[in-house]
């Protein structure tokens, strides 16, 4: 009888055990020991496949941080570009807040989880951000993006490129391509390969590099066997402009828009199918996919990358949250908080009305003698209150008021000319009429009782400061426990979001997954980031980058963010099941 080794160990045993390994290159070389070893294998990658499926459509996962390691690693940008091949996560470009682009390439090992810089030659790209970068075969596929003009000359616009790098992993060259075709120069767009094309779709196009720019809804098409663009025909109705999208590759047939902006305060939710005809001289096909569930859809969907996962695409963003309610300050001074939004006022109709009759009665006066004679203006006063006189001196100006208004009543009643009579036709009533005179009068210079209002506006906020002393000084518990809990409750976490497209080509249909309660802060988890990249690993996601939003010290009646450039990283994977 033989020493017992671990092949005696049940099949499920042993799946269990590899599922512990790394999925890179730990499996790899299992794999290669015989037979039933690589059986082995296939069956622990299938399971892990499986499992983090699941743990997406629960959004039961586990965020756990990249430690920082000593030695050279990549700097903090946002704006990157970022791609997987093979065992790697390439990263390119990329900018920060110092207006300042990248143009350096660093590739994160996923087996060593450490990052490395490969010295490669030949023709680099410039610096830019917002650019794609997508992989074929062994190589990477860099195109267009835009980056900061330098400081000097003053007033000089951003450069957008149409530029198209390769980038060859086993050659470690990079090499500028020189495509057939009018491509417009690009950024903020989106690219997936299909087949052997690398399909564009949005951004910000200029026909000049350093013209004017704007959104673009245009599909254009890269052959990778030829190198050469072509303007793709497509059918109606086609998405809105927009650029900071995320553009999902569901088969060699079938691609997703998602979201987008699409302008100054343009944030786009929506979700288009675009279908490519087995026939490429047929327009492609754009169709826009009923979404459900839409409460449970993710905050921003803008310059937020979506990532497929499976039947399921993740988007993480911010936890969903009602208006801002007011804080228990409020609530102890019993002072109503200020509103975010301005609202222009709105005018009553009737006194739209009654102003533009006055306008048109002044316009047609003494019309060759036959449309009656001008008004004598009333007397105003700016500083008398419509509440009643308070002085001896208010109330004789009131009367002299009330004279000269029964004055100018009597020459308008021995007038009786047709425009008298038509305008008691159009307001209906003698006291209309007369509120209509009272708005003829000449308007004074400064807006009646505003010294008296701004003198009462001071009193209620010397009150409210006083209020204030007071309850520091007494030290309330209500503000302590207000004060100990603000930060935490203030604190922007990501959560994962997860989007159905199980049956978008059939149904055209796409639902968000109820979201989950077991979805909990913990140590490990990012706080919010946008224009960061999200990349599928091998049972994992990848996050990187991004500018982190400090809003714990931000004031509640403020949209000033304080900006922080992050160059951490965060794998998303699934909790491991104890047998």
């Amino acid at each position: 009888m033989g020493s017992p080794n671990i092949e005696d160990l049940p099949d499920v045993i042993i799946e269990y055990i590899l599922c512990y390994l790394s999925p890179y290159r730990d499996l790899k070389s299992c794999r290669l020991v015989n037979k039933a070893w690589y059986a082995h294998v296939q069956a622990a990658t299938r399971k892990i496949r499986r499992e983090f499926l699941n743990a997406v459509s629960m959004q039961d996962v586990v965020w756990v941080q990249k430690t920082p390691e000593s030695g050279p690693t990549i700097s903090k940008r946002y704006s990157h570009s970022a791609c997987l091949l093979g065992d790697s996560m390439f990263v390119f470009g990329g900018c920060t807040t110092a207006n300042t682009t990248f143009n350096d390439l660093w590739r994160l090992d996923l087996a060593t989880r450490r990052w490395i810089r490969p010295l490669s030659m030949w023709t680099y790209p410039p610096p830019k951000a917002c650019a794609s970068l997508v992989s074929y075969k062994d190589n990477l596929l860099l195109f267009g993006g835009w980056t900061h003009t330098s400081p000097y000359p003053l007033h000089q616009t951003w450069r957008i490129f149409r530029h198209l790098h390769i980038y060859n992993i086993a050659a470690n060259r990079w090499t500028q391509v020189s495509t057939v075709g009018g491509c417009p120069s690009m950024a903020g767009h989106s690219a997936t390969t299909q087949g052997s094309f690398m399909v564009v779709f949005g951004g910000l196009h200029c026909v000049n590099p350093v013209g004017p720019f704007s959104s673009s809804n245009e599909v254009w098409v890269l052959d990778l066997q030829t190198y050469m663009w072509q303007k793709q025909n497509t059918t109606q109705p086609k998405p809105r402009p927009r650029f900071g999208h995320s553009q999902i590759s569901l088969s060699d047939k079938h691609m997703l828009i998602i979201g987008g902006c699409g302008g100054p305060n343009t944030l786009l939710n929506d979700v288009w199918l675009l279908t490519i005809p087995d026939s490429l001289e047929m327009p492609w096909e754009w169709k826009q996919i009923l979404v459900t569930n839409k409460e449970f859809a993710a905050p921003q969907l803008s310059f937020h990358p979506a990532c497929k996962v499976g039947d399921r695409v993740v988007v993480l963003s911010t936890a969903q949250r009602p208006y801002a309610k007011p804080s228990s300050l409020h609530g102890m001074l019993g002072v109503r908080p200020p509103s975010r939004t301005w609202v222009p006022p709105r005018q009553d109709a009737e006194a739209r009305a009654r102003r533009a009759a006055s306008h048109q009665q002044q316009k047609e006066t003494c019309i060759n003698g036959t449309r009656g004679v001008l008004k004598r203006p009333l007397a105003s006063s700016s500083g008398v209150s419509s509440a009643g006189p308070s002085t001896s001196a208010g109330s004789s100006r009131d009367r002299g008021r009330a004279e000269s208004s029964s004055d100018a009543s009597e020459d308008e009643s021995r007038d009786r000319s047709p425009q008298h009579t038509c305008k008691k036709t159009a307001l209906g009533s003698t006291a209309e009429a007369g509120q209509e005179a009272e708005e003829d009068k000449p308007r004074p210079s400064v807006r009646p009782n505003a010294r008296r209002d701004r003198q009462r506006q001071l009193e209620v906020l010397d009150r409210m400061a006083q209020r204030l002393r007071n309850l520091r000084a007494a030290g309330s518990p209500q503000q302590q426990l207000h004060v100990s809990t603000e930060p935490h409750r203030r604190t922007c976490i990501m959560h994962l979001y997860v989007l159905d497209v199980s049956r978008v080509t059939e149904a055209s249909e796409a639902t968000w997954l109820p979201l989950q309660q077991n979805q909990r802060a913990s140590p490990s988890v990012v706080e919010e980031v946008i224009l960061y990249s999200l990349v599928l690993g091998r049972g994992e996601l990848i996050l990187f980058g991004g500018i982190q939003r400090d809003s714990i010290n931000r004031p509640e009646d403020t949209e000033v963010f304080q900006e922080v450039v992050s160059s951490s990283v965060y794998f998303i994977t699934c909790k491991h099941v104890t047998i």
